[in-house]
């Protein structure tokens, strides 16, 4: 029998419970996608689609756009097309080997990464193939967690290897130069409060019935592992969105060269800590100068 590998095994488990997918930050994070998206998008790609929550979620609030999901695991395409097929979402998915994706994915408005970077042991090659699938300034939107620089290593090195990552960024400006070297410009980021998976009564139930079963008990310490894991990992991390373009740099009007030269970015920042409810967060609200300002102090505070 063939072994599978820790990003295989942790896919199974997503596909065989078609468990809901969510990009880092949950809820919060779909409502930033929601609201970066241009109203004109025309065709938008769900990379690393997985359960497809991410697809079905757009493909509703922009009906008008060709909203494709792609993933190079076809069990979890197999359940992203029942899933849809039960919600009669317009959405489509494809089991695409991710070489191949610029050879059938191609002039996208926008393609969404909903956390499936982290996956990939390459992530310089991975953001080149994504920007070939764009039309000339079309937009990447990329969420990760960034982990605060107290952040245990032990608990990195764990989550690596139970979930099979395959890039673990160091900090907020190695996500940042990664686009950069591709040809990717970064325009906006922003960073919302952190987020705690709630384990649900029905995950719970899952897993007590997953005990009963026999041969299934392995699966089921697997996920009460993985629960014990996130729910540590949560007080160490921010979800952050980044938003870039292919082509020119997204800089306002009016910046000298110098001034280009030192304010890469806007930052929108949502203020946030592990004492304030994740529903009410607190919006930094600031003129752009401030928040490029802001923008030049934080990435530091993040490498």
């Amino acid at each position: 029998m063939k072994t599978l590998s820790s990003q295989d095994y942790y896919f199974s488990i997503v596909a065989a419970l078609k468990q809901k997918n969510v990009p880092p930050g949950g809820e919060e994070m779909m409502e930033a996608i929601i609201a970066a998206l241009p109203s004109g998008s025309r065709k938008i790609v769900d990379f690393g689609c997985n359960t497809g929550w991410i697809s079905r979620r757009v493909a509703r609030a922009f009906p008008q756009a060709e909203v494709i999901g792609v993933d190079e695991n076809q069990a979890i395409i197999e359940v992203a097309r029942e899933v849809a097929r039960l919600e009669d979402s317009a959405a489509i998915f494809s089991c695409v080997d991710t070489a191949a994706l610029p050879d059938i994915v191609s002039e996208a408005d926008v393609i969404i990464c909903g956390g499936s970077a982290a996956f990939f042991d390459r992530p310089l090659d991975l953001y080149r193939m994504v920007a070939r699938c764009l039309r000339p300034g079309g937009l990447l939107m990329d969420c990760h967690y960034v982990y605060d620089a107290d952040a245990p290593p032990s608990l990195r090195q764990e989550e690596k290897e139970m979930f099979g990552l395959g890039w673990v960024p160091d900090g907020l400006n190695d996500i940042v130069s990664v686009h950069q070297d591709a040809g990717l410009s970064v325009g906006k980021i922003k960073r919302l409060p952190r987020f705690h998976f709630e384990d649900s009564a029905a995950a719970r139930l899952a897993r007590d019935i997953l005990h009963t079963v026999p041969k299934m008990q392995e699966l089921a310490q697997a996920m009460a592992k993985r629960r014990r894991l996130i729910s540590k990992l949560a007080h160490h991390r921010h979800p952050y969105l980044l938003v870039a373009r292919t082509g020119e740099q997204m800089i306002a009007e009016g910046l000298t060269q110098r001034e280009r030269a030192k304010v890469p970015v806007a930052f929108e920042a949502v203020t946030s800590n592990r004492h304030v409810s994740a529903r009410h967060p607190t919006v930094a609200r600031r003129s752009f100068w401030m928040e490029t300002a802001r923008a030049v102090s934080l990435q530091g505070a993040y490498s």
